[in-house]
C-alpha cells in the first residue's frame, strides 16, 4: 500500500464582501476534487477586514489576516467617479480595481514568510480579481499552478492527480 498523497492548496482572498463564504466554497471544492486517499492541506491568506467570529473550515489550517495599507487621499473621489455612468465611470472602475489589486499585492509582498508558504503549495488560487496580481507575482518563484477561481482550481487539482 502506498503512502497517501499530500496536496497543498494556497488560497489568496482579497477585498470581497463575504470572505468566509468564499473560503468555505474553495475549501469544499478543493477537497472534493482531490482523489480519494489524498490529504488536502489548505492555507488561506486574506487581505482585508474579516469579522472576528469567522472560523476556518474543517481542513483549513488557519486564516492569516493581513491589513492592506490605508487608501490614498483621493479614494473618495475615485469611488464617486467609479459609481458614475458612461466612459468616466468605466475609467473610474478600472483605476479603482487596479489600485485595489496593487494594495493586495504590496501587502502580501511585504510578508516574505507568507510568500514562501504559498510558494510551497501545489496550487495557488486567487479567489477574486483583487488577488490576481498578487498570485501572478509568484509566477517566477514557484512551479505551482497559479489560477483564478474555483473552476480553474479544480482543473489544476485534477491535472496534478492524473500525473
Amino acid at each position: 500500500m502506498s503512502a497517501p498523497h499530500q496536496l497543498r492548496v494556497g488560497i489568496l482572498v482579497g477585498q470581497v464582501s463575504h470572505p468566509q463564504a468564499v473560503i468555505d466554497d474553495l475549501w469544499h471544492r478543493a477537497t472534493g476534487a482531490a482523489p480519494a486517499g489524498w490529504q488536502v492541506q489548505v492555507e488561506v491568506v486574506h487581505v482585508g477586514t474579516r469579522p472576528d467570529s469567522a472560523q476556518p473550515a474543517g481542513g483549513v489550517q488557519g486564516i492569516v489576516q493581513l491589513q492592506p495599507p490605508t487608501p490614498f487621499r483621493g479614494s473618495a473621489r475615485l469611488s464617486a467617479l467609479a459609481g458614475g455612468q458612461g466612459p468616466a465611470g468605466v475609467v473610474g472602475r478600472l483605476v479603482r480595481d487596479n489600485l485595489e489589486s496593487r494594495r493586495v499585492a504590496v501587502t502580501l509582498a511585504r510578508r516574505k514568510d507568507l510568500v514562501a508558504s504559498l510558494r510551497g503549495s501545489a496550487v495557488v488560487v486567487a479567489a477574486d480579481p483583487s488577488a490576481d496580481r498578487a498570485v501572478w507575482q509568484l509566477r517566477k518563484l514557484t512551479g505551482a499552478h497559479l489560477v483564478h477561481g474555483p473552476a480553474a482550481m479544480v482543473h489544476a487539482i485534477k491535472v496534478l492527480s492524473d500525473s
